[in-house]
């Protein structure tokens, strides 16, 4: 991270501040260098929501100099449920409003820039320009890309997260970063596909934010400092039903629907000591005897599938195809990246289906 330390800087800390971090300070592995270093840090948050709550919290704690905040909401009941950095108060009022107040009661010392506007591939890259790391934090693929490719085309590194309902995943992007790990957002989840759920439409667990939030902003400070392992070239997947972490190895996603679809999952089994293990590939076409059902947001992208809208699986709206296959018979279900799947395996289960399983076609 050598690029990032010299744009940081190592600026000296003021002992007022070295008494507020002082836990760092005496922290194995990083100490005064890197505290000085988040002091110098610029990071902007795309989203003072669910996500964006703790990282802005913990960031501002933390003691990185400069938090910009990108929203264009304002505060509603409903948000209080999971966004924590708001309060009752604060509702009606604009979240760049409302978080900029929080977090200089927080952390007096830490300089806020509010970006009260909806971040577009118009205004990424002006916006961003200013920043040594981006936390993306939104919950729309349109915002995504936007800050995927405005990055990429600063050098910038991206913490990205994302969480519905009781999943969530945790990645590090950076177009510059070495060591063959320059992955970006589009390399592994490919072209940008329309709008699918929100918290919204199928809930979403509050404390499971909290939990994928601070994942991210401690990635935001290995990379700004220059400790640890960040999560570059891996993708982090939590389930809060079982409070469980999953380790994705990345690589770019292959080109065409028939390869999306025969894309095997790389994950890093935890008792292995040679590396990562190589799960079963997800179907390309049904075979005999066996129901293939996509769950994706794109139709057509896996050759010989049954495709279903989860929306319409939960609602009881079931395919004729599964209507007809026996509550013992094998049902695969497929989707982009393993939560449309799993949450569809869960339905059909409580629905009296026995012989369930889920893939991703993205790994």
């Amino acid at each position: 991270m050598e690029q990032l330390r010299t744009r940081a800087g190592q600026g000296s800390l003021v002992p007022a501040e070295r008494r507020r971090t002082a836990r760092h300070l005496l922290l194995d592995g990083f100490g005064l260098v890197a505290q000085e270093r988040l002091a110098e840090s610029r990071v902007v948050v795309v989203g003072a929501g669910g996500l964006g709550s703790p990282v802005l919290q913990y960031l501002a704690a933390a003691g990185v100099g400069t938090l910009g905040i990108i929203d264009d909401d304002v505060v509603e009941a409903s948000n209080l449920q999971r966004q924590v950095l708001h309060s009752v108060a604060d509702v009606g009022r604009a979240k760049t409003e409302s978080a900029a107040d929080a977090l200089r009661g927080l952390a007096p010392g830490v300089e806020v820039i509010a970006h009260p506007e909806r971040l577009t591939r118009d205004n990424a890259a002006a916006i961003l320009g200013g920043y040594h790391l981006v936390v993306d934090g939104s919950d729309t693929f349109e915002t995504r890309y936007a800050v995927s490719d405005a990055a990429a085309s600063l050098g910038l590194p991206v913490v990205w997260g994302t969480v519905l309902g009781w999943d969530g995943q945790v990645s590090v992007f950076w177009s510059a970063a070495p060591d063959g790990r320059a992955i970006t957002y589009p390399d592994v989840y490919g072209p940008q596909p329309s709008e699918g759920d929100s918290c919204s439409t199928v809930g979403v667990l509050s404390p499971a934010c909290g939990v994928v939030g601070s994942t991210m902003a401690v990635e935001a400070v290995k990379v700004l400092t220059g400790t640890g392992d960040p999560a570059l070239g891996r993708l982090l997947v939590y389930d809060a039903r079982t409070s469980a972490w999953d380790t994705v190895e990345l690589a770019p996603v292959p080109s065409g629907p028939a390869a999306l679809a025969a894309a095997p999952l790389t994950v890093a089994d935890p008792t292995a000591s040679d590396g990562p293990v190589t799960a079963a590939e997800p179907p390309a076409s049904a075979e005999p005897g066996v129901l293939l059902l996509d769950v994706g947001l794109r139709p057509g992208a896996v050759p010989g599938a049954v495709f279903v809208r989860l929306e319409d699986l939960a609602a009881g709206n079931l395919p004729p195809e599964l209507l007809d296959h026996p509550v013992d018979g094998p049902v695969v279900v497929v989707c982009e990246r393993g939560l449309r799947s799993r949450g569809a395996e869960q339905l059909l289960r409580a629905d009296g289906w026995r012989d369930v399983t889920s893939h991703a076609m993205l790994g």
